[in-house]
């Protein structure tokens, strides 16, 4: 295979995130995902399958199939733990993983969230620690996603955010009969209630209807394509610039190392388990910008 500057494994939010930036910046970039580009046409409804209620499976992924997990406990017991089971911690396995099907809220950090020890200190034998950089380092790139993800909602009504050089890009949605109601009441008991930021289209953006209010954000995708995650938003950016591969289906063996330590490139499966054409090795690999090795 051909060599490419950055190999991203996973097209999840991080994963998405990283690809778009790289391509954009003229890097070729090779993005590998295990799971499938689930459309809005994939994204029904149902309690019995969906990726918070998996008594039926995963909607999007992993299958029990193939993705067990091993865990080993305080005693050194190890236990392997399928998808379908609430203790796998499962997360969607698809092109914009968790962003497919999370409740998509879009929070920011608190200024003091940086600084917690400083604030607060720490207790005995903890590894409480400060982070190494601030809010104010970080407030241009949350702007920068509520942007290119596109964020709704409104902050006017809270002293308690951290400071923001732009409002979010779209206004909050429509109230709800709750909101209607729990409004005036907050208010009146001297609490500041605010319309939440979130990842759903309020108005029309980025070319993209807005929310139709069904209420069924969190682990279900959606139908109208209103929830912006990372499969709607920059991995068609990527894909759009021509230098970012969108390979799905394609479970990462390993990351390969040369006798340094180094990184050579990843040894992967594709959506056949086997490569696609006749070979007594049954996974590709992709190098490494440094690597001149090919398929194996």
């Amino acid at each position: 295979m051909k060599r490419v500057n950055a190999v991203v494994v996973g097209a999840g939010a991080g994963g998405g995130i990283v690809a778009k930036q790289l391509s954009v910046a003229g890097l070729s970039v090779a993005l590998l995902e295990r799971g499938k580009w689930y459309t809005e046409n994939d994204c029904r409804k149902d309690d019995l399958r969906n990726q918070r209620t998996t008594v039926l499976g995963n909607a999007f992924g992993p299958e029990d199939a193939g993705n067990p997990r091993v865990w080993v406990d305080g005693k050194g017991v190890a236990h392997t733990v399928l998808p379908s089971e609430g203790s796998y911690q499962n997360n969607a396995a698809c092109v914009g993983g968790g962003t497919l099907s999370y409740g998509a809220m879009a929070w920011r950090y608190m200024p003091q969230d940086f600084r917690m020890r400083s604030i607060y200190g720490a207790p005995e034998g903890s590894s409480l620690e400060d982070w190494p950089i601030s809010y104010d380092d970080l407030e241009p790139y949350y702007e920068q996603a509520e942007y290119e993800i596109g964020v709704s909602g409104d902050y006017s009504g809270t002293p308690f955010k951290g400071p923001r050089k732009r409002d979010l890009p779209m206004p909050p949605l429509p109230p709800n009969r709750e909101f209607e109601i729990l409004e005036p009441a907050a208010k009146r008991l001297g609490l500041h209630p605010f319309h939440i930021p979130m990842a759903r289209n309020s108005v029309p953006y980025n070319g993209r209807g807005p929310c139709m209010r069904c209420r069924w954000c969190c682990g279900f995708g959606c139908e109208e394509d209103a929830k912006n995650g990372s499969q709607n938003t920059v991995i068609p950016i990527a894909i759009g610039t021509g230098n970012c591969e969108l390979r799905s289906g394609c479970m990462v063996k390993e990351i390969l190392t040369d006798d340094r330590g180094r990184a050579t490139g990843v040894a992967y499966y594709d959506a056949d388990g086997r490569c696609k054409r006749s070979s007594p090795i049954l996974w590709w690999f992709q190098p490494a910008p440094s690597s001149r090795r090919g398929c194996c």
